[in-house]
């Protein structure tokens, strides 16, 4: 998650926070710091998540039924590493 922070006079005022699936959500704050609205702001990209061949290579291990199953997950790592 990634968000953008509006402090007035070293208050926060509003906060926008991306929750990463395609909305955000919006806060307004009253001076004293408590929230004055919350709105869900659609219509966001969603970013692509790239895959991590180290848990790739763990859920091979755990649906393995032979070591000819890890191998694919494993050599991925393995050539991966030489770029």
């Amino acid at each position: 998650m990634s968000g953008r922070w509006h402090y007035v006079d070293g208050v926060l005022a509003e906060s926008t926070i991306d929750n990463g699936d395609g909305t955000a959500t919006h806060t307004i704050y009253n001076a004293d710091g408590s929230v004055a609205s919350t709105e869900t702001v659609p219509g966001l990209p969603v970013a692509e998540v790239t895959p991590d061949p180290l848990h790739q290579l763990a859920q091979a291990i755990v649906n393995a039924t032979s070591l000819d199953d890890v191998k694919p997950a494993a050599q991925a790592i393995l050539t991966d590493g030489d770029q």
